[in-house]
């Protein structure tokens, strides 16, 4: 049976946002002189040709989708669909001007190689699988390209394990019922006897 919880325990068992933040606190040193930040959800393109709120280069991450296949028995896993924006206009390196197209597939490569690192994208968290399914996509419009913006996305998929309760935590049943003769009795307890 649940038991009721109160916000703040619900809040301390948030293992989505916990992911979330954790990929940030990962991405952050590997990354310097790259904005890396949290997003509350999906961003529409409107919000970088805007430009206030996202100065390139940036990494956005932020979630998806979140499933939960049902199974019985208490607990169950959590694939998280997981999503990095990433956000940049043509760029000076030393006394080279390098196309916005080429800084994103360099920042777009570093996370495919720190996605497929054995230890990085486990992101400082127990219980989490390694990702699977990362791929990058260049999202364009013709007045974000105008502007001198490139915008792309990447995603990956990854698994929260052990979630919800442990189905041997809880009591177990003490009493069976049967049906005999079409009428629902109780088994007692030494089998020996005669159903009630």
């Amino acid at each position: 049976m649940i038991a009721p919880r109160t916000l703040a325990q619900r809040i301390e068992e948030a293992r989505v946002a916990e992911l979330v933040s954790a990929v940030v606190a990962t991405l952050k040193p590997l990354y310097p002189g790259v904005d890396v930040r949290d997003l509350p959800g999906r961003i529409d393109i409107a919000d970088i040709i805007a430009g206030d709120v996202f100065a390139p280069p940036m990494i956005g991450v932020t979630f998806g989708r979140v499933r939960q296949p049902i199974l019985v028995g208490g607990s169950y896993d959590l694939p998280v669909d997981m999503l990095a924006y990433i956000v940049v206009e043509e760029t000076a390196i030393g006394a080279r001007s390098v196309p916005r197209e080429t800084v994103a597939h360099a920042i777009g490569a570093g996370l495919f190689e720190i996605l497929a690192d054995l230890d990085a994208p486990r992101w400082g968290l127990n219980k989490i699988r390694l990702p699977e399914d990362a791929e990058m996509r260049p999202l364009v419009t013709a007045k974000a390209y105008a502007q001198g913006v490139a915008y792309y996305a990447m995603s990956w998929r990854q698994v929260l394990l052990g979630m919800g309760t442990d189905p041997l935590a809880r009591p177990q049943s003490v009493s069976f019922e049967t049906v005999l003769d079409g009428v629902v009795v109780p088994v007692p307890d030494d089998l020996s006897e005669e159903p009630v």
